[in-house]
Protein backbone atom coordinates (compact mmCIF):
# COMPACT_ATOMS: atom_id res chain seq x y z
CA UNK A 1 0.00 0.00 0.00
CA UNK A 2 1.48 3.57 -0.77
CA UNK A 3 2.06 5.83 1.98
CA UNK A 4 0.34 8.18 0.17
CA UNK A 5 -2.85 6.83 1.76
CA UNK A 6 -1.46 7.53 5.11
CA UNK A 7 -3.49 10.20 6.95
CA UNK A 8 -0.32 11.00 8.76
CA UNK A 9 3.30 10.38 8.62
CA UNK A 10 6.37 11.04 11.05
CA UNK A 11 10.24 9.50 11.03
CA UNK A 12 12.32 9.06 13.78
CA UNK A 13 15.65 8.63 12.17
CA UNK A 14 18.26 7.47 14.89
CA UNK A 15 21.99 7.63 14.08
CA UNK A 16 23.63 3.83 15.48
CA UNK A 17 26.14 4.51 18.27
CA UNK A 18 26.88 7.98 16.53
CA UNK A 19 29.57 8.53 18.55
CA UNK A 20 31.45 5.21 18.48
CA UNK A 21 30.72 5.70 14.31
CA UNK A 22 31.90 8.79 14.01
CA UNK A 23 35.26 7.34 15.90
CA UNK A 24 34.88 4.37 13.57
CA UNK A 25 34.54 6.63 10.89
CA UNK A 26 37.72 8.99 11.57
CA UNK A 27 40.00 6.61 12.35
CA UNK A 28 39.77 3.57 9.97
CA UNK A 29 42.16 1.41 12.11
CA UNK A 30 38.90 0.96 14.55
CA UNK A 31 36.83 0.25 12.13
CA UNK A 32 35.50 -3.33 12.95
CA UNK A 33 37.11 -2.66 16.68
CA UNK A 34 35.44 -2.77 20.17
CA UNK A 35 35.31 1.34 20.64
CA UNK A 36 34.57 2.83 24.15
CA UNK A 37 33.77 6.76 24.06
CA UNK A 38 33.91 8.08 27.18
CA UNK A 39 34.44 11.84 29.05
CA UNK A 40 37.75 13.01 28.39
CA UNK A 41 41.32 11.44 28.13
CA UNK A 42 40.80 10.55 31.87
CA UNK A 43 37.13 9.82 31.96
CA UNK A 44 36.01 6.49 33.52
CA UNK A 45 32.57 6.88 32.32
CA UNK A 46 31.33 4.94 28.76
CA UNK A 47 29.13 7.45 26.63
CA UNK A 48 28.54 5.25 24.12
CA UNK A 49 30.35 2.24 22.53
CA UNK A 50 30.42 0.45 19.18
CA UNK A 51 28.40 -2.50 18.29
CA UNK A 52 31.55 -4.66 18.58
CA UNK A 53 31.73 -3.46 22.20
CA UNK A 54 27.94 -3.91 22.75
CA UNK A 55 28.53 -7.79 21.39
CA UNK A 56 30.89 -8.00 24.23
CA UNK A 57 28.36 -6.68 26.90
CA UNK A 58 29.38 -3.15 27.11
CA UNK A 59 26.68 -0.70 28.00
CA UNK A 60 26.27 3.03 28.25
CA UNK A 61 26.81 4.09 32.15
CA UNK A 62 29.41 1.08 32.33
CA UNK A 63 32.92 2.30 34.25
CA UNK A 64 35.59 1.26 32.04
CA UNK A 65 37.81 -0.55 34.48
CA UNK A 66 34.57 -3.02 34.88
CA UNK A 67 34.11 -2.74 30.68
CA UNK A 68 38.28 -3.80 30.40
CA UNK A 69 37.26 -7.27 32.45
CA UNK A 70 34.52 -8.51 29.82
CA UNK A 71 36.36 -6.99 27.23
CA UNK A 72 40.41 -6.88 27.16
CA UNK A 73 40.45 -5.67 23.86
CA UNK A 74 38.18 -2.81 24.12
CA UNK A 75 40.09 0.93 22.99
CA UNK A 76 39.13 3.91 24.42
CA UNK A 77 38.43 7.13 22.53
CA UNK A 78 38.04 10.75 24.34
CA UNK A 79 34.76 12.29 23.64
CA UNK A 80 34.69 14.73 20.44
CA UNK A 81 32.22 16.97 21.04
CA UNK A 82 33.21 19.79 18.08
CA UNK A 83 33.82 16.79 15.72
CA UNK A 84 30.20 15.70 16.32
CA UNK A 85 28.36 18.32 16.42
CA UNK A 86 29.83 19.08 13.11
CA UNK A 87 28.64 16.03 11.69
CA UNK A 88 25.08 16.05 13.19
CA UNK A 89 24.77 20.01 11.31
CA UNK A 90 25.47 18.12 7.54
CA UNK A 91 22.99 15.37 8.64
CA UNK A 92 20.08 17.59 9.83
CA UNK A 93 20.69 20.05 6.82
CA UNK A 94 20.47 16.26 4.77
CA UNK A 95 17.16 15.54 6.16
CA UNK A 96 15.99 19.15 6.03
CA UNK A 97 16.21 18.56 2.38
CA UNK A 98 13.42 16.29 2.43
CA UNK A 99 10.82 18.29 4.53
CA UNK A 100 11.55 21.44 5.88
CA UNK A 101 9.44 20.27 9.04
CA UNK A 102 12.18 18.36 10.82
CA UNK A 103 12.51 18.50 15.06
CA UNK A 104 16.36 18.09 15.93
CA UNK A 105 15.50 16.16 19.23
CA UNK A 106 19.36 15.72 19.82
CA UNK A 107 22.27 15.48 18.19
CA UNK A 108 21.69 12.01 17.06
CA UNK A 109 18.13 11.96 16.52
CA UNK A 110 14.93 13.74 14.63
CA UNK A 111 11.83 13.43 14.08
CA UNK A 112 10.42 14.30 10.09
CA UNK A 113 6.58 14.95 9.83
CA UNK A 114 6.39 13.64 6.17
CA UNK A 115 2.31 14.45 5.99
CA UNK A 116 3.30 17.26 3.42
CA UNK A 117 4.85 15.43 1.20
CA UNK A 118 3.15 12.11 1.05
CA UNK A 119 0.63 13.03 -2.38
CA UNK A 120 4.33 13.15 -4.07
CA UNK A 121 5.20 9.52 -3.20
CA UNK A 122 3.32 7.08 -4.82
CA UNK A 123 5.85 3.88 -3.58
CA UNK A 124 5.51 2.23 -0.16
CA UNK A 125 6.91 3.28 2.77
CA UNK A 126 10.06 1.43 2.75
CA UNK A 127 10.93 2.82 -0.10
CA UNK A 128 10.96 6.19 1.44
CA UNK A 129 12.35 5.13 5.05
CA UNK A 130 15.56 3.51 2.63
CA UNK A 131 15.23 6.79 0.99
CA UNK A 132 16.20 8.96 4.19
CA UNK A 133 18.84 6.50 5.14
CA UNK A 134 20.14 7.12 1.85
CA UNK A 135 20.24 10.73 2.35
CA UNK A 136 22.11 10.15 5.40
CA UNK A 137 25.05 8.02 4.25
CA UNK A 138 25.42 10.39 2.14
CA UNK A 139 26.22 13.17 4.08
CA UNK A 140 27.57 11.91 6.55
CA UNK A 141 28.99 8.02 5.31
CA UNK A 142 27.34 7.20 8.97
CA UNK A 143 24.56 4.26 8.97
CA UNK A 144 21.17 5.26 11.13
CA UNK A 145 17.73 3.17 11.72
CA UNK A 146 14.55 4.69 10.73
CA UNK A 147 10.99 4.22 12.72
CA UNK A 148 8.18 5.44 10.54
CA UNK A 149 4.58 5.58 11.63
CA UNK A 150 1.95 8.24 11.80
CA UNK A 151 2.69 9.69 15.30
CA UNK A 152 6.11 10.35 17.06
CA UNK A 153 5.85 8.28 19.82
CA UNK A 154 5.14 5.25 17.90
CA UNK A 155 7.67 6.39 15.17
CA UNK A 156 10.63 6.88 17.82
CA UNK A 157 9.51 3.01 19.46
CA UNK A 158 9.85 1.48 15.67
CA UNK A 159 13.30 3.14 15.12
CA UNK A 160 14.69 1.11 18.58
CA UNK A 161 13.68 -1.87 16.98
CA UNK A 162 16.37 -2.81 14.08
CA UNK A 163 19.80 -1.71 14.99
CA UNK A 164 21.96 -0.66 13.28
CA UNK A 165 21.00 0.00 9.91
CA UNK A 166 16.91 -1.11 10.68
CA UNK A 167 14.03 0.12 9.14
CA UNK A 168 10.87 -0.39 11.07
CA UNK A 169 7.66 0.57 9.27
CA UNK A 170 4.12 0.15 11.82
CA UNK A 171 1.19 1.04 9.74
CA UNK A 172 -0.64 4.58 11.80
CA UNK A 173 -3.90 2.05 12.23
CA UNK A 174 -1.72 -0.98 13.53
CA UNK A 175 0.14 1.23 15.83
CA UNK A 176 -1.68 0.29 19.24
CA UNK A 177 -1.31 -3.34 18.43
CA UNK A 178 2.02 -2.63 18.06
CA UNK A 179 2.53 -0.76 21.38
CA UNK A 180 0.21 -2.83 22.93
CA UNK A 181 2.58 -5.67 24.51
CA UNK A 182 5.19 -3.09 25.41
CA UNK A 183 5.81 -1.60 29.18
CA UNK A 184 4.60 1.75 28.91
CA UNK A 185 8.14 2.71 30.37
CA UNK A 186 9.47 2.42 27.20
CA UNK A 187 7.89 5.22 25.84
CA UNK A 188 9.59 8.39 25.84
CA UNK A 189 8.93 10.85 29.27
CA UNK A 190 7.19 8.24 31.00
CA UNK A 191 10.09 7.89 33.86
CA UNK A 192 9.69 5.71 36.93
CA UNK A 193 8.19 8.01 39.20
CA UNK A 194 5.01 7.97 36.15
CA UNK A 195 5.75 4.18 35.25
CA UNK A 196 5.41 3.52 39.36
CA UNK A 197 2.58 5.70 39.93
CA UNK A 198 0.52 3.86 36.53
CA UNK A 199 1.54 0.39 38.06
CA UNK A 200 -0.46 0.75 40.73
CA UNK A 201 -3.45 1.37 38.66
CA UNK A 202 -3.06 -1.81 36.90
CA UNK A 203 -1.14 -0.05 33.56
CA UNK A 204 1.99 -1.76 33.29
CA UNK A 205 2.09 -2.62 29.39
CA UNK A 206 0.55 0.36 26.62
CA UNK A 207 -2.27 -1.92 25.86
CA UNK A 208 -3.57 -1.93 29.34
CA UNK A 209 -3.92 1.91 29.25
CA UNK A 210 -7.07 1.74 27.81
CA UNK A 211 -8.71 0.57 31.17
CA UNK A 212 -7.80 3.60 32.93
CA UNK A 213 -10.06 6.74 31.97
CA UNK A 214 -8.00 9.95 30.92
CA UNK A 215 -9.76 12.18 33.35
CA UNK A 216 -7.48 10.20 36.20
CA UNK A 217 -4.42 10.68 34.11
CA UNK A 218 -5.27 14.29 33.51
CA UNK A 219 -6.19 15.11 36.93
CA UNK A 220 -2.67 13.94 38.02
CA UNK A 221 -0.32 15.51 35.53
CA UNK A 222 -2.60 17.91 33.55
CA UNK A 223 -2.25 18.02 30.03
CA UNK A 224 1.03 15.87 29.84
CA UNK A 225 -1.27 13.14 31.55
CA UNK A 226 -3.57 13.39 28.56
CA UNK A 227 -0.91 12.88 26.27
CA UNK A 228 0.53 9.92 27.68
CA UNK A 229 -2.83 8.36 27.63
CA UNK A 230 -2.47 8.57 23.83
CA UNK A 231 0.73 8.32 23.21
CA UNK A 232 0.59 4.43 24.55
CA UNK A 233 -2.11 3.98 22.02
CA UNK A 234 -0.47 4.43 18.90
CA UNK A 235 -1.85 7.99 18.92
CA UNK A 236 0.55 10.58 20.14
CA UNK A 237 -1.05 14.45 19.13
CA UNK A 238 2.10 16.47 19.61
CA UNK A 239 3.48 17.34 16.34
CA UNK A 240 6.65 17.62 15.37
CA UNK A 241 8.42 20.73 16.41
CA UNK A 242 10.21 22.81 14.25
CA UNK A 243 11.16 25.85 16.02
CA UNK A 244 15.14 26.03 16.98
CA UNK A 245 15.22 25.72 20.97
CA UNK A 246 18.12 27.23 23.21
CA UNK A 247 21.39 25.19 22.79
CA UNK A 248 22.00 22.61 24.47
CA UNK A 249 24.87 19.93 25.23
CA UNK A 250 25.99 18.10 22.22
CA UNK A 251 24.95 14.57 24.33
CA UNK A 252 21.41 13.62 25.21
CA UNK A 253 20.96 12.56 28.20
CA UNK A 254 24.72 11.64 27.78
CA UNK A 255 28.16 12.86 30.13
CA UNK A 256 30.31 15.44 28.57
CA UNK A 257 33.10 17.34 29.43
CA UNK A 258 32.63 21.17 30.01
Amino acid sequence: MPISSWPRAVALVDMNAFFASVEQLDFPQLREQPVAVTNGERGTCIITSSYEARAQGIKTGMRLREARKLCPAIIQRPARPRRYAQISTKIMGALACITPDIEIFSVDEAFLDLTHILPLQPRDPEWLAQMIQRQVWNASSLPCSVGLSGDKTTAKVAAKQKKPKGITVVVPWQAAAFLAPLPVTDLCGINRGIGSWLAQRGVTTCGQMQQLPISELARRFGNPGRRIWYMAQGNDPEPVITTVADPKSVGHGKVMPP
